[in-house]
């Protein structure tokens, strides 16, 4: 048993479906495919939330009303009515700062571990900025009409956040939250992979990333590489303490959650669409699949260059398979991705010239969108799939591949280990793409694996597919949000980082003074040595702790300095320590070991003012001694 306790406010840069003009001058809505929509979708509509996102098209009057969806949409966005949908509208020049030049030329390429593709312009990190800004004001917008429309005793509003389009919206969205007392809780979903720190840190506004990532109480990832790899670039960068084993980050007085959640597909639906799709596979050969964007990270060249070995080492598979690349076109307009397009026709050119015979020819390349249904006979009739990019973070191919897998005997799936579903299907043949020769192998192995291994691996795949399907995802972001109550309980691992103990400090600290010669203690009084009190002379130095200071002060090694707002001399009774230095009034006096002392000097363009104020308070009866 299940259920909600609060409604669902989704932000994404683009709305569950896209706008179009249509002849007449009138908008129409076309609607988006993918599994965050199938899954997401529904569920704000049945709760009655609301979704944030750009309209994809930029409107000359942003107060243009939405049309409703047609009468006759069965897609999953039909119910959602144009007044629980709060489009933001940017100037376009902004935005293509923002999307091609920050998302797409920055962190596309660096979070998928491509550094030397990555742009770093302060104009468009500008923009993103911007951008999210302008996301964030409209989802304060959505939560204040939740706030008026929900009874006091009602859920939580969760304000959920997507992708790396948006990672600064969080920190902005909780700090005017907070200010108006708006109920909320945020949560945030990375659908690419997050980079190790080495990579992370060349953006030169790291910093600002990973504070806007942690304005959530809970962040989620793919796999748990990408969850570990953002916990070290907190601690790393932002200096946080954390819990590597609990997957924990405290930032700003709060613990922030990091969880694994790997994003699935709707499993049952491709499998109806694989019973009812026609064949269009026409061929006697076996057919090796791979279905990809023409992006640089799906390492599609690299593919042709094993299939290319493959023929070589293995002249037994020529004119007995094929293999069929489909390339959905992506980003046309960029030269890089113009490039990427002339190097493949140029490959396949080669190839196909190379082994083609009067009967065969080895590649069947398309280049362009194809339907749905074609796309599931193809997935349904292939002996081999190949998911093979660079870097991936989850890659729903392999799943649909296996989801459509219902013939027998099924075909074999081959995938990167650099993909998330390499972490996750671990039946599938693992082919690192940088190794042509060993990729080779791979495919020869998958095009004459035995159909009962065949079949035991597959049927494994299935069966978890079928489980953890996009539903099930979608139930798992928000039971470890606390938004859905099951009757197993919340969240597994603990939600709350423990108290410090000195194991945390001898860990932390010896990163930094493990091998040094000399160590520095700037420490302050007032609820540091000593606790906070109702009246300053009230707080006094524990013993223990003072007996540690003074054992510290003997060492040679060891300077300390305590800095405070009170009175250096006053600051100097209530420690009483030799040995140390004391800095007062925040450093504007100090009193060093040897007992010199330096005192600030008052700037020549405020001499008058003090002089007159000392004389106006000693008038008054203060004692200034």
């Amino acid at each position: 048993m299940t259920s909600n306790t609060g409604r669902i406010i989704c932000v994404s840069n683009r709305l569950p479906f896209v706008l179009k003009r249509k002849e007449d001058g009138s908008l129409t809505r076309i609607a988006s495919a993918g599994g965050l929509v199938t899954a997401v979708a529904p569920v704000v509509i049945q709760g009655n939330g609301i979704w944030v996102g750009w309209p994809g098209m930029h409107l000359d009057d942003p107060n243009e009303p939405i049309p409703e969806s047609d009468p006759n949409d069965k897609t999953p966005t039909a119910g959602l009515k144009s007044k629980r949908v709060m489009s933001v509208h940017i100037d376009p020049k902004v935005f293509d700062s923002y999307y091609n030049g920050c998302c797409n030329g920055t962190f596309w390429p660096l979070f998928h571990s491509m550094p030397d593709r990555a742009m770093f312009c302060a104009e468009h990190w500008r923009a993103y900025a911007q951008v999210n800004q302008e996301f964030a004001d409209k989802t304060i917008n959505a939560l204040e009409i939740l706030a008026k429309e929900e009874p006091t005793d009602s859920g939580t509003p969760l304000v959920w956040i997507h992708d790396y389009h948006l990672m600064l919206a969080a920190n902005t969205i909780r700090n005017i939250a907070e200010e108006r007392n708006l109920k909320f809780k945020l949560g945030f979903f990375l659908h690419i992979p997050f980079p190790p720190w080495d990579i992370f840190r060349l953006f030169p506004w790291s910093d600002e990333i990973l504070q806007g990532m942690l304005g959530c109480d809970m962040v989620g990832f793919h796999i748990e590489d990408y969850c570990l790899n953002f916990v070290d670039c907190c601690q790393r960068r932002l200096g946080c303490r954390v819990d590597r084993k609990n997957l924990l980050v405290e930032h700003g007085g709060r613990t922030v959650r990091i969880r694994p959640l790997p994003i699935a597909i709707p499993y049952e639906r491709f499998v109806q669409l694989a019973k009812a799709a026609p064949r269009v596979i026409d061929s006697k050969q076996k057919i090796i699949l791979g279905v990809d964007r023409l992006d640089y990270t799906k390492g599609l060249v690299h593919r042709l260059k094993a299939f290319e070995a493959l023929l070589e080492k293995h002249p037994e598979h020529l004119e007995k398979v094929t293999l069929l690349q489909i390339a959905v076109p992506s980003r046309t307009d960029v030269k890089e991705y113009q490039d990427l397009k002339e190097e493949m026709d140029q490959y396949v050119g080669r190839i196909n010239g190379r082994f083609t015979t009067p009967n065969w020819s080895p590649i069947r390349y398309i280049y362009g969108c194809i339907s749905q249904d074609e796309l599931a006979s193809f997935y349904r009739d292939a002996a081999v799939a190949l998911v093979t990019p660079l870097r991936d973070g989850m890659n729903l191919v392999a799943k649909e591949f296996v989801a459509c897998q219902i013939n027998s005997p099924p075909g074999v799936l081959v995938v990167s280990p650099f993909a998330g579903a390499g972490e996750m299907m671990h039946e599938a043949l693992i082919s690192n793409p940088y190794e042509i020769d060993a990729a080779a192998e791979v495919i020869h192995r998958a095009l004459t694996m035995p159909e009962d291994e065949r079949t035991l691996r597959m049927n494994y795949l299935r069966k978890r597919e079928k489980v953890h399907d996009v539903n099930y995802w979608m139930r798992s972001f928000l039971k470890a949000m606390g938004t859905l109550i099951t009757e197993d309980g919340d969240d597994v691992l603990p939600t709350t980082m423990q108290p410090v103990t000195l194991e945390d400090f001898d860990e932390y600290l010896t990163k930094y003074i493990g091998n040094t010669s000399k160590l520095a203690l700037l420490l302050d009084y007032d609820g540091t040595l000593a606790p906070i009190a109702p009246h300053p002379d009230m707080a006094v130095l524990p013993e223990e702790t003072k007996r540690t200071l003074q054992r510290l002060a003997n060492l040679s090694d060891v300077h300390i300095s305590i800095i405070s707002g009170r009175n250096v001399h006053n600051v100097m009774e209530m420690v009483g320590i030799e040995g140390l230095t004391y800095a007062g009034n925040h450093g504007l006096e100090i009193i060093h070991p040897d007992g010199s002392r330096f005192v600030h000097p008052i700037p020549v363009e405020f001499d008058s003012k003090v002089s007159d104020l000392l004389k106006t308070l000693q008038e008054q009866g203060w004692s200034l001694g």
